[in-house]
């Protein structure tokens, strides 16, 4: 059985940006020292990103990210 998922899901730039760092590998911490951020601020936007997408883990929300073109990894 294979269920349809449509998601018509806005992520901000930022979220963007944090879902990209970490489709490459890099942590809360990094990504925070990236953008020039806390890391409570960089799991603040993981938060809102696993809740916009209805997901518990944030691999599952870039992979979600990637299939529907809302992020690019290159």
């Amino acid at each position: 059985m294979e269920f349809a998922v449509t998601l018509d899901i806005k992520l901000t730039p930022r979220e963007q940006e944090v879902l990209v760092w970490s489709g490459r590998g890099k942590s809360s911490w990094e990504i925070s020292r990236i953008l020039a951020c806390s890391e409570a601020t960089v799991n603040f936007h993981f938060a809102n990103i696993r809740r916009k997408f209805a997901v518990g883990s944030r691999s599952v929300a870039v992979l979600l990210a990637l299939e529907k073109g809302l992020i690019s990894l290159c």
